[in-house]
């Protein structure tokens, strides 16, 4: 799981073999870190890049945060602490998305601004395909907690830094959501930066999961109305299309139908999952059973889409 900041003679020798088509991997790589380079090896990523590419424009990366807000929501109060308590560390702490993109990054002023010179700023996409092994790219490709130290990076740009990253997952499927990163120089190298970013993404999960629970009790109040009395068979799903509420009569018509339903261990129906913009994402992607016409939006006090009935 952790770097060994003293093998780096050896982990730097074992790359130059391997660039020359060594067959095997050195005693000294961990399997990890050979995993990782015979991907980027793969994606024909070029060993010699000198950093990641230039951030998308403003309004791009401002699009971006958008779309990711709940993910910026929970993770503020952590970044801004971040500010302080990272200060005169030389490192870094970025927070990312599902494709590896930096949303927002505090931390010590002087490293910022060295990670200037590689692309490490938001807005900056740090997958293996584009930047080699890197610990926020490693981390989303395996789902792991990661430490990439020095020249354990595949481009030779990056190998003067060290970084260790985490994936974030939904609380309630454990979708990969996010990522959180600390970087710095190689002489900033501390086993504790990796238990730092697990630390972190955990609280940003728990935060996450509290909202989560806020909006289905939002939910099934705003539904109310609609369970009391009638003959229709309801089944009400929430806002990432899983299934969070059903009626007998309803229960009783989806068996008939041959559909799926069952609570306990509930299956997201992504056609049902609301867009940015309010709408079901994908109508045209219902299953046979479900016609389109049955569908009726669940609608909060301020007008927001809350789910689908």
């Amino acid at each position: 799981m952790f770097s060994d900041p003293g093998s780096d003679a050896a982990v730097m020798a074992a790359w130059e073999r391997f660039l020359h088509g060594a067959s095997r991997p050195s005693d000294s790589l961990r399997a990890l870190v050979d995993g990782s380079w015979q991907r980027c090896q793969q994606h024909n990523v070029d060993p010699d890049k000198r950093s990641a590419p230039p951030p998308v424009d403003e309004s791009a990366l401002a699009s971006l945060k958008e779309h990711h807000s709940e993910l910026l929501e929970a993770g503020a109060p952590i970044m801004a602490y971040a500010r302080d308590f990272l200060a005169e560390t030389g490192t870094v702490m970025a927070l990312a998305d599902a494709r590896c993109t930096i949303l927002t990054m505090e931390g010590d002023n002087p490293t910022i601004g060295s990670a200037e010179s590689i692309h490490l700023l938001p807005g900056v996409a740090w997958s293996e395909r584009v930047c080699g092994t890197n610990a926020i790219g490693t981390a989303l490709a395996v789902g792991e907690p990661v430490q990439i130290h020095s020249a354990e990076h595949y481009c030779a740009g990056i190998k003067r830094w060290t970084c260790s990253a985490t994936v974030i997952r939904h609380p309630h499927d454990g979708e990969i959501i996010g990522v959180v990163d600390v970087s710095g120089l190689s002489e900033s190298y501390s086993r504790q930066s990796l238990a730092l970013v697990v630390t972190t993404a955990s609280r940003i999960e728990n935060k996450i999961a509290m909202r989560e629970m806020e909006r289905r009790y939002y939910l099934l109040d705003a539904s109310l109305r609609r369970w009391s009395g009638g003959t229709d068979g309801l089944v009400l799903f929430d806002r990432r299309g899983y299934p969070v509420k059903a009626n007998e009569i309803a229960q009783a018509a989806m068996t008939a139908l041959g559909a799926d339903l069952n609570l306990a261990a509930p299956r997201r129906m992504p056609a049902l999952a609301i867009a940015e913009n309010g709408a079901l994402a994908q109508v045209s992607g219902l299953p046979a059973w479900l016609r389109p016409e049955w569908l009726e939006p669940v609608i909060g006090n301020r007008g927001e889409r809350l789910g689908t009935l």
